[in-house]
């Protein structure tokens, strides 16, 4: 599995070397862009992110911004704050990962350059297209070619500094194998459909199940169910579906739904079935049966799944030690993003199930 550096699209990318406009900065011993004259707000090395670069990036989306500011009465400096802590973030990213890129000595193969070159070329209809969007960011080929080469070089850097992190053991694949296997791929999936009427705790539930019976007789006199599931049903996520839920496995719904759904057979409509969420009717459509698949066959998906569960802490964690080990210094705490630079507080139990979208 490749994991790849979080950087910003190319195109963005291709602007965080243009200079910025704004008031002269003291100087420091950080070195700014050629032509940047604006303050530097975080410094590493030697090297410094200014406001102007920050201002440049978010230049394509200040009108949005602006619109937002009038309709909710808020300033544009106070929406614009986290947009802008976020691109400092994410320049400090490039220039950290530059630093481990050139540390650990990678060469990027220039087969890569040139393959990632292309797929950005050919989302432009045309060479002129694609000249006219160089010639906006004050780009050329060969400096966006550089620019690709400096990212899989940083995303190189950022895969050789996990690979110990990241290994997964056969006995942990085996052991979640183990606890999965009646989950893992198609077997004891089931397609079905239903009609809600929500009862929320406070609400008139009486209501709502006199109105689930109606639906019920309904049903039992040959309405269709399709029909009555867009006319009734409550669930905004299944009702323009006729209710259909697509396939999925009984264990992702709440309790009583899949109790519901291990006793009936393909083509059954149940009973009411009551839940946190209200009154449902369930039509159960179809059932994928069979042996569960063999171990072998899963493992390397497994692996892929448990490195990328791994990653989601991982990741921040070695964020967070380049800061410490490049001794980036925070210049303007205004520009300071707290997801990078502090690890996050200790999360409490997440909700329950939920009933699924469509799919």
């Amino acid at each position: 599995m490749r994991i790849h550096l979080t950087l910003l699209p190319l195109i963005l990318l291709a602007t965080a070397c243009r200079s910025g406009a704004g008031n002269a900065a003291s100087s420091t011993k950080y070195k700014r862009p050629a032509g940047d004259t604006t303050a530097v707000v975080l410094g590493v090395d030697t090297l410094g992110i200014t406001r102007g670069q920050v201002e440049q990036m978010l230049q394509p989306m200040t009108m949005q911004i602006a619109q937002q500011a009038m309709q909710s009465g808020q300033t544009f400096d106070n929406l614009a704050a986290p947009m802008r802590r976020r691109i400092a973030a994410q320049l400090l990213l490039q220039h950290l990962m530059a630093l481990e890129a050139s540390r650990l000595k990678i060469e990027v193969e220039p087969r890569r350059v040139d393959s990632l070159f292309d797929t950005f070329r050919s989302q432009y209809k045309d060479s002129a297209a694609f000249a006219q969007a160089m010639l906006q960011v004050g780009d050329s080929p060969e400096s966006l070619k550089q620019k690709i080469r400096t990212q899989l070089a940083s995303s190189d850097a950022l895969e050789a500094g996990l690979a110990d992190s990241l290994k997964i053991d056969s006995a942990s694949v085996d052991s979640f194998y183990k606890a999965n296997k009646d989950h893992l791929g198609e077997t004891g999936k089931v397609k079905a459909s239903h009609i809600l009427k929500l009862a929320k705790p406070g609400d008139d539930t009486a209501k709502a199940h006199a109105k689930i019976l109606q639906i019920a007789d309904r049903l039992a006199k040959g309405t269709d169910f399709a029909t009555l599931a867009r006319a009734e049903s409550d669930d905004p996520g299944s009702k323009g579906q006729g209710g259909d839920l697509g396939w999925f496995n009984p264990s992702e719904m709440v309790p009583e739904f899949a109790q519901a759904l291990s006793t009936m057979k393909p083509g059954e409509t149940s009973a009411p079935v009551r839940s946190q969420f209200g009154w449902h009717i369930i039509r159960l459509a179809d059932r994928k049966v069979g042996a569960a698949p063999s171990l072998d066959s899963l493992r390397p998906t497994i692996e892929n799944m448990l490195k990328a569960q791994r990653a989601e802490t991982m990741v921040p964690n070695f964020y967070r030690a380049l800061i410490k080990k490049y001794k980036v210094e925070v210049i303007d705490a205004a520009y300071r993003e707290p997801e990078l630079f502090d690890a996050p507080a200790p999360v409490g139990q997440g909700l329950g199930p939920v009933i699924p979208k469509a799919k």
